[in-house]
């Protein structure tokens, strides 16, 4: 697996790090619509069962999009 560096400017969720950087082991990016299905941020193990359910979910825009790992601090 790559090692990305994902930057982050939601500074009050539970994996923003110093410089705006994620912490989490693992990141959930869908679309809205799809993130309306599961209205909580998820953890690595509910990512992959979500990923296995959902499949793809393409979306036209940014704009369309949902990190799904946002947990508040």
């Amino acid at each position: 697996m790559p090692n990305v560096q994902v930057r982050c400017t939601v500074n009050n969720c539970y994996f923003w790090a110093q410089e705006n950087y994620c912490g989490a082991d693992s990141i959930l990016v869908t679309s809205d619509r799809a993130a309306r299905e599961y209205p909580e941020s998820v953890d690595a193990a509910q990512t992959a069962m979500i990923v296995e359910e959902i499949g793809e979910t393409p979306t036209p825009t940014c704009m369309e999009t949902a990190c799904k790992t946002f947990k508040q601090k």
